[in-house]
């Protein structure tokens, strides 16, 4: 089960984005937004909570607010998102994880993807409503930096509440 997470949060990671404000983007910046939510959509599995276009949107929106368009192109290896998420600033990564929280329902999304790995509805309930926002931030940082995340001990004790409990 602890491998399952570990997909999951990997699978998060890999959709990181942000919710930015509708518009003023230039022409430039409009069709690097076109080009992550492409990217982003191409996945239409359940595993990815950015494939809806509008929450597509949001991420690739929010990432061209938080970090601008110059930035986004050095970060641009053409290697998919995840691989520039290694060479982003600590205040960056922050910034894009505060954001994508905002993007989507993430304790519903956890709770779907825990029942689908394996859990009751009631423990993946339990689990994803001990996910606090502090806690996940956390989780999301450390699998940005190579870490995994599923040795948390603050996680594990979450975990372990809901399937004893």
């Amino acid at each position: 089960m602890l491998k399952k997470m570990g997909l999951v949060m990997v699978a998060l990671v890999m959709v990181l984005a942000a919710c930015g404000d509708d518009g003023g983007f230039s022409a430039e910046e409009q069709a690097k937004i076109d080009e992550i939510v492409g990217e982003l959509t191409e996945d239409t599995t359940a595993a990815n909570p950015f494939a809806a276009e509008e929450d597509a949107s949001c991420f690739a929106e929010g990432i061209m607010g938080e970090i601008g368009l110059e930035r986004i192109n050095e970060l641009d290896t053409g290697a998919g998102l995840e691989a520039g998420f290694a060479d982003m600033t600590t205040a960056e990564q922050e910034s894009i994880v505060d954001s994508a929280l905002g993007c989507i329902d993430f304790p519903g999304y956890m709770s779907e993807q825990l029942a689908t790995a394996g859990l009751t509805e009631d423990q993946a309930s339990c689990v994803s409503e001990g996910l606090n926002e502090d806690l996940i931030k956390t989780l999301f940082l450390a699998q940005i930096a190579g870490q995994d995340p599923t040795t948390s001990e603050e996680l594990m004790t979450v975990v372990m509440g809901c399937l004893m409990g």
